[in-house]
């Protein structure tokens, strides 16, 4: 599903800054992968580089059949927006749309029948527990349903790969707890590949695997034990 090889990214300067000094590793279809590490060990900047956020310095990403590193700017915006979905701490909904607005509209760029996607974005609302909330705006709902709106809007595509990048870092214990269970009911009812940068030691009971970095290498990569979810 994704296959990274000899990943290196530098960031320019009177210094320049080497954020990732080249790793490799794979990530299978279906897995739920947490990226670990002390801050400044390269999480995000490796997320970036995987949601093609950002551009790497050398070395290969390839996406199920894709060597993405190959596309232009606008065939990386088509792939975002057909393969990959995006998850962010600061959730990112748009304020003046309610919470079926903002899941609808991705969809549409992707130029879905706007009837479809309008019903589409309800269902994937009420599975993520928010059916009662569809034309609540951002304003009017929770920092945890307003994330839970995100997730709805990050699925709306049918993505391959769902990328979170600190997902429960601005929310309350009780919050996050919901999250990551809806995360996990995600990658186990749905399949869905879900690859999260997070520096919450707790969050691993929720992962198949834990990609560890440590300035901008991998220290380990850690299989983990599931602890079973009703």
């Amino acid at each position: 599903m994704v296959k990274v090889e000899n990943l290196k990214k530098t960031y320019p300067g009177k210094v320049p800054t080497p954020a990732l000094r080249g790793v490799s590793f794979e990530i299978k279809e279906g897995e739920f992968v947490a990226i670990m590490g002390r801050s400044g060990s390269g999480k995000s900047t490796l997320l970036h580089q995987l949601g093609l956020i950002d551009t790497p310095t050398e070395g290969r990403i390839l996406i199920g059949d894709a060597d993405v590193g190959g596309l232009n700017d606008s065939e990386k915006t088509k792939f975002r927006l057909e393969k990959l979905g995006y998850i962010f701490q600061e959730y990112a909904l748009i304020t003046e749309l309610t919470a079926r607005e903002n899941v609808w509209v991705p969809a549409l760029a992707y130029g879905k029948d706007p009837k479809h996607c309008w019903e589409h974005a309800a269902k994937l609302l009420d599975l993520v527990g928010l059916g009662e909330r569809l034309d609540h705006y951002p304003n009017e709902i929770s920092g945890g349903e307003q994330q839970r709106v995100a997730v709805a809007r990050s699925l709306v595509n049918s993505p391959k790969v769902l990328f979170a990048d600190e997902p429960t870092a601005n929310l309350d214990s009780a919050s996050a707890k919901t999250v990551l269970e809806l995360f996990r009911k995600l990658n186990k009812e749905l399949k869905q590949t879900i690859v999260m940068v997070t520096h919450e030691p707790d969050d691993r009971q929720y992962v198949d695997r834990i990609i560890w970095l440590s300035d901008g290498l991998i220290e380990k990569i850690e299989k983990v034990e599931r602890i079973k979810h009703k």
